[in-house]
């Protein structure tokens, strides 16, 4: 149940990322997670100094965490999906370690979050260096998204002499302009490190950062 509802999540997630630029329904933002996010809201309130509309999203979230426990980090997390997914792909034969002081480790969120709210109030944003939601969101717009351009411009480079052939002239004309965003390294670096830890624990990130 667990697995097909994360998978949903991330389809979701994965779609509204796609049609981000399309005219959607109100009650459907293409923002909606980043919209339901805490760390986020928070982060934007007190660097605007002002309540923020789509920030009282994260409410129901924060209520709905109250009731019923963390079902969001849980099951519906994309990023938690998603490094489930890839710790299946990569370490679901490798024996861990674990950690000894996991306990220890989690105090580093406490830390992060005093940083993050002291740079807030300052006017400084700087929860969207490690927040889940918005780090899997800068990793499918730095990496996914160019990766998925350079791969349709590939395939139609390859088709372009049959278009020619066949007379198809928008097609053989196709292109779609390549992106280059100078924080894709770090975003994957980012990312990659925390995919990376769970060769110690499974959802290393999300036991220290999340419990």
């Amino acid at each position: 149940m667990r697995t097909f509802v994360q998978a949903l999540s991330l389809l979701l997630f994965s779609t509204l990322f796609v049609f981000a630029t399309y005219k959607l329904p109100d009650w459907l933002p293409a923002d909606i997670y980043l919209r339901l996010d805490p760390l986020l809201g928070l982060n934007a309130v007190f660097a605007a100094r002002e309540v923020i509309g789509r920030a009282l999203w994260s409410l129901i979230l924060i209520g709905g965490t109250l009731v019923i426990g963390r079902f969001f980090c849980a099951y519906v997390c994309p990023t938690g999906a998603s490094i489930d997914f890839l710790d299946f792909l990569f370490f679901r034969k490798k024996k861990r370690p674990g950690l000894k002081a996991e306990v220890s480790y989690r105090k580093v969120k406490y830390f992060l979050l005093i940083i993050f709210v002291a740079a807030a109030l300052t006017g400084l944003s700087l929860a969207f260096l490690m927040d889940p939601l918005a780090l899997l969101t800068r990793f499918y717009t730095f990496f996914i998204y160019p990766l998925a351009i350079t791969m349709i411009n590939l395939i139609v480079d390859l088709l372009r002499p049959l278009f020619e052939a066949l007379g198809w002239i928008t097609l053989s004309h196709l292109y779609y302009f390549q992106s280059v965003y100078y924080m894709s390294a770090i975003t994957l670096l980012i990312f990659g490190g925390i995919i990376a830890l769970n060769r110690l624990v499974p959802r290393f990130w999300c036991a220290i950062f999340a419990r």
